[in-house]
């Protein structure tokens, strides 16, 4: 398993990007092709990219209408290039956002992974974020597979069918890949650095108020939400974390929202998460 294609959205992204672009030329494993989406930006991204892919010919740019429709999680602009089965030329298909840099052995260390483990649907990185002078680890349970960063082995991208473009996408890809015998995790002994803290494109509040609209989407269970919001009434500013989550999650029960999770998924999510409220064993940690 060495064949990978890679895909990465940019939007306005001319400051972090470079650094995304000489991290992946770096690679000791290169891509067969990578997918760099312009997502309609208004500054350099698109110069950027092009002059990539003077550099490296597996670079093939896409440049997208900024007025293009997209559907909210961000996930609509990498669908519509891994739809109708365009991976199936490879073996792994890594997703990577724009803000991101890691070490040359990166995509080596990943795929390591996939053949160490035939069961292994979707791994992922552990992410470093900036913190003060230094780098935080983003702690994640160990199913967990950060949206900003996922590598899917052909078998369960195949069995997926499509990446999902809602809210909780990076959700509810895990659940459907445990639900068809796959294993999901993140490794700690991978990392990439985040640039871009989750959530400070949009601040706090609206960071977690999405949170809780896909964990709405993703079907968790109300205790479980309320238990997750008790944890952050611990964090900084007070109450602000918590009280974002919950409006997100309530809100989007008060309008009814279709959910885009499947009676089963939810059922399934569900069921697992009381399994480890009440510390028996769960693939959901």
């Amino acid at each position: 398993m060495n064949d990978y294609i890679a895909i990465t959205p940019a939007r306005d992204e001319e400051r972090m990007l470079p650094g995304l672009i000489a991290s992946m030329i770096a690679q000791t494993v290169k891509p067969k092709r990578w997918i760099i989406i312009n997502d309609g930006s208004a500054d350099r991204t698109a110069e950027i990219i092009e002059a990539a892919a003077h550099r490296a010919p597996w670079i093939e740019p896409r440049h997208l209408a900024s007025d293009q429709p997209r559907a909210a999680g961000g996930e609509s602009v990498v669908a519509q290039f891994l739809s109708g089965g365009k991976w199936l030329d490879c073996d792994a298909v890594l997703r990577l956002d724009a803000d991101l840099s890691f070490d040359p052995r990166f995509a080596e260390l990943l795929i390591a992974e996939f053949q160490r483990n035939p069961k292994l649907g979707i791994a992922s990185a552990t992410l470093l974020e900036p913190d003060g002078g230094g780098w935080r680890e983003v702690v994640a349970p160990s199913f967990h597979t950060r949206g900003a960063v996922k590598m899917y082995s052909l078998r369960c991208l195949e069995a997926l069918g499509a990446i999902r473009p809602e809210l909780g996408w990076d959700t509810l890809d895990e659940v459907g890949a445990m639900m068809r015998g796959f294993e999901t995790r993140n490794f700690r002994h991978i990392r990439a650095y985040h640039h871009r803290p989750q959530g400070a494109a949009g601040g706090l509040w609206k960071s977690r108020r999405a949170a809780g609209e896909a964990a709405y989407n993703v079907g968790y269970s109300p205790i479980f939400l309320a238990a997750r919001a008790v944890k952050l009434l611990f964090g900084w500013p007070p109450g602000i974390a918590a009280a974002a989550l919950l409006a997100g999650y309530v809100g989007a029960y008060l309008r009814r929202k279709p959910r885009p999770a499947t009676p089963e998924m939810v059922a399934f999510v569900r069921r697992h998460q009381m399994r480890r409220l009440t510390l028996r064993e769960s693939l959901w940690r």
